[in-house]
């Protein structure tokens, strides 16, 4: 009865309440960590759900570049290279490490690194500035090699992290040229070098399989990963069902990001536990200014839908406090964006109440939307109500459908009518807010802003301006400060991660957008080890307290 009359309370108030009940519920400690697996048992399997970028998520697991994206203040570390050296500021010299071999256990040489380099230059990344910045790639010895970039361009090393290395075979097969979604692997084989293969299925942002395999790389440079020898990966299932699975069944499903909703379903799960941390992710809620309802083409309105919105209050109740509130679109988590924000103030026409009724009342949007995003998308209709405006949703659980109309609509070419569209904006480009400043970019297929050209002498600077310099600071706060003039979207809280972790999984989340599967482990409580006729015991399914990582606190 106790038990019932918690949870009862944990649904009916808001969050901090439900964060001082936590801390009087009774908690077992999480033992998952003393009682570790051995790395890459046979019978070692988990089973996730990436509703988001899977895309992403699967190229940065199972192919490896010169560098990783990384948890550490400048972004990265090295992976096939074991170091290198910036000369000046047009040229990069690079030592690869010592018996690289790819997936299919052939060595991988220099003649390999020069035949991918010069493949990637002819077929670069879509979305950034890399397309357009011609470079020499020139063989030093069997093991060194420079870059000689032709004009200046201070993303260089960022982009390089997603220029990923395949077998000649791979790519003479199947032309793996650069797209919007940037680079994903075409087809499951062992064709790359990272630390899983991919078995079967494929994710390309537009297109993917529903589910996907992976299984350990026995030939992966680091031998202290991966950890697990097999990982299912599904991409588009039914929110509400996959919550049901991680909490109710066991082995169905292990990992996956969740709405902040529904948290205390997690919490109070046998079979799951929670596993919160800050994060540089994003919500973005796109305007439709190419073809999308016309009085979006008035910025007051735009200015009053966001105007109208109580960020306090999404906070508090849509978020359930698992977030910050932002000034811009783009996560207050980036260290630049944070300095930005407490250093300089923006200055906004303010609307009466009055005038924010004059201005949205009446207004009907139709919205496109993954179902994962309804329960931020209710929050935000139920306040808008008040002013007049009405939702009419478009809903569907495959984030590549909203992909196909979100590409097209740059063109003047989508087949959904749509005003806002939701995209999950997981930080891709990692500790470095083009995550979300690319969309700002007109002539790219993500825009669906109209013509600025203001805003397009920003991106350029953007490109080619050094980090951590004032010059830096400036171009970041006009970039931010001009989305926000313009009303370019709407305007959400900045989010954590919430995922729902099975009891018996090791998993610590990265800030940005990845999710390092090879890290993962699995104690010997886990379902994939344990003799099917063994059942979970019962005094590992209480509850375990929600853990909260601090990116700080990460290496």
């Amino acid at each position: 009865m106790y038990r019932i009359i918690i949870l009862l309370i944990f649904i009916y108030t808001n969050s901090l309440a439900q964060e001082h009940l936590i801390s009087k519920f009774e908690f077992r400690d999480d033992s998952a960590n003393s009682n570790k697996a051995k790395p890459l048992n046979p019978k070692s399997h988990i089973n996730i759900f990436l509703p988001s970028i899977p895309y992403s998520y699967i190229a940065k697991s199972t192919n490896s570049g010169l560098i990783r994206s990384y948890d550490n203040k400048r972004g990265w570390i090295y992976d096939l290279a074991k170091s290198h050296k910036r000369v000046g500021e047009y040229t990069y010299i690079f030592e690869l490490r010592e018996n690289l071999k790819f997936q299919d256990g052939k060595d991988f040489t220099m003649d390999d690194v020069l035949f991918n380099l010069e493949f990637f230059k002819k077929n670069p990344l879509l979305y950034t500035n890399i397309d357009k910045v011609d470079f020499d790639i020139i063989k030093l010895d069997k093991k060194r090699f420079k870059i000689v970039l032709k004009q200046k361009y201070e993303m260089f090393l960022t982009d390089l992290s997603r220029i990923y290395f395949y077998t000649k075979e791979y790519i003479e097969k199947y032309n793996p040229i650069g797209a919007e979604t940037g680079t994903a692997t075409k087809a499951a084989g062992a064709f790359g070098m990272g630390p899983y293969i991919l078995q079967s299925g494929f994710a390309l942002g537009s297109k993917q399989t529903e589910k996907l395999e992976l299984v350990a790389n026995p030939y992966y440079w680091n031998k202290n990963f991966p950890k697990i020898q097999r990982i299912t990966v599904y991409t588009q299932l039914d929110v509400n069902k996959a919550i049901e699975d991680i909490t109710k069944y066991e082995g169905k499903l292990d990992l996956m990001p969740i709405p902040f909703n529904k948290k205390i379903e997690v919490l109070l799960s046998e079979y799951s536990k929670l596993i919160i941390s800050e994060s540089t992710d994003n919500f973005v809620i796109f305007f439709n200014l190419i073809n999308g309802n016309k009085k979006l083409q008035n910025q007051n309105i735009r200015q009053a839908l966001n105007q109208a919105l109580n960020q306090e209050n999404l906070l508090n109740f849509v978020y359930k406090n698992e977030g910050k509130i932002s000034p811009f679109t783009t996560s207050i988590n980036y260290d630049i964006v944070k300095k930005v924000a407490e250093k300089y103030k923006f200055e906004e026409k303010k609307f009466s109440k009055s005038e924010l009724n004059s201005l949205l009342n009446g207004l009907k949007l139709n919205i496109y939307t993954q179902d994962r995003f309804m329960f931020l998308l209710k929050g935000i209709e139920y306040q808008l109500k008040k002013y007049g405006v009405t939702f009419n949703y478009k809903i569907t659980n495959s984030e590549k459908d909203i992909y196909e109309q979100l590409l097209k609509t740059n063109k003047n070419k989508n087949d959904k009518n749509w005003d806002l569209l939701i995209w999950g904006d997981d930080d891709w480009y990692y500790e470095n807010p083009w995550s979300v400043f690319f969309i700002y970019e007109t002539s790219g297929a993500w825009s669906t802003i109209k013509k600025d050209d203001l805003m397009q002498e920003y991106i350029k600077k953007y490109f080619i301006t050094k980090t951590k310099t004032k010059e830096y600071e400036e171009v970041v706060k006009d970039i931010l400060f001009r989305a926000k003039q313009k009303a370019y979207t709407l305007r959400v809280p900045s989010q954590n991660k919430v995922t729902a972790v099975n009891k018996e999984v090791i998993y610590k989340p990265y800030k940005g957008g990845i999710i390092p599967l090879w890290e993962i482990e699995i104690s010997n409580n886990h379902w994939s080890l344990r003799p099917k006729n063994i059942e979970y015991k019962e005094e590992f399914k209480k509850a375990i307290k929600p853990k909260r990582i601090k990116y700080e606190t990460i290496k």
